[in-house]
């Protein structure tokens, strides 16, 4: 049954990928690709910092989480290809990516949730694939990170961090395949309604926090978002003011939600180059890459 469920996920995703493959041509180059870069003559591409200034001279921001959103180019892992085009092709924003993970500095080591990891929680390095199952089944000359920073307080950047080292230590987060049908169809829908699968009622957060302590089934990006909404309370109002619902959001939803800010697009190999780049002009942000 199991087996099944998932030739028909990936039949699918085929399917997409086909029609994207079709569509390409028709699409504006988003930022964070190589054909951007390399039109840009660029190998780093740094964003001005900040690109969002309504958020960041807020007097609360006292601290930053990080997201990284992905472009991995797979060296043998088929499943990590076909989900790819299939989000592009679905995908109504100006950036794209497959795959999204948290962090709390610019270190080269952040959280992502994947069904290929043992276990699926794990840490994953861009400079070193060898830790992880899926980092090393692309390729990090060819794969892209896109860097992402988001102004918090104290507390909300400690809560944040509490919440990962719970969900990390007791290892109470998996992939879930089924997760996947879900998140497909709403995709689709989404391409015809933008409006597509909100929340039926708002969550404070200790709503929040029993929901998330009891789950232990999510996508990479679902994980991320309960993640920042059970932890920052910006993420909250604006996702609870929207009606959008935590459990069908995509890796963009997340990094396109109000005061996050571009930081750097690299390939993988390159992030510990493109990250000392980013905090040379950057020296405020010098404390998270020790």
């Amino acid at each position: 049954m199991r087996l099944n469920r998932i030739k028909i996920f990936f039949s699918f995703i085929i399917l997409l990928s086909i029609i994207s493959l079709g569509c390409a041509s028709t699409k504006n180059i988003r930022e964070n690709t190589w054909k951007y870069l390399e039109e840009n003559q660029e190998s780093v591409h740094l964003y001005p910092y900040p690109n969002d200034t309504t958020s960041v001279s807020a007097p609360f921001s006292e601290k930053y989480l990080f997201l990284r959103l992905y472009n991995p180019h797979a060296k043998y892992n088929v499943g990590t290809v076909i989900l790819q085009k299939g989000l592009e092709f679905t995908e109504r924003h100006t950036v794209s990516g497959s795959h999204i993970a948290i962090g709390f500095d610019l270190t080269d080591s952040f959280y992502g949730l994947t069904l290929y990891a043992k276990p699926n929680l794990k840490i994953e390095q861009c400079t070193d694939t060898s830790t992880n199952e899926f980092m090393k089944s692309c390729d990090p000359e060819k794969s892209l990170q896109t860097t992402f920073a988001l102004p918090v307080s104290k507390d909300e950047y400690e809560l944040a961090v509490a919440w990962m080292k719970h969900k990390y230590e007791t290892q109470s987060a998996n992939y879930s395949i089924s997760d996947n049908f879900k998140m497909a169809g709403v995709a689709l829908k989404r391409m015809s309604n933008p409006d597509a699968k909100k929340s039926k009622h708002p969550h404070t957060q200790e709503e929040e926090f029993k929901e998330f302590e009891e789950m232990n089934k999510f996508v990479c990006s679902t994980f991320v978002c309960h993640v920042l909404f059970s932890s920052v309370d910006s993420i909250r109002n604006y996702m609870n003011e929207n009606l959008i619902d935590p459990n069908y959001a995509m890796p963009t939803d997340i990094i396109t939600m109000p005061g996050m800010q571009k930081l750097f697009t690299s390939s993988w190999q390159d992030y510990n180059t493109a990250a000392g780049q980013f905090v040379m002009h950057n020296p405020e942000f010098a404390e998270y890459l020790q």
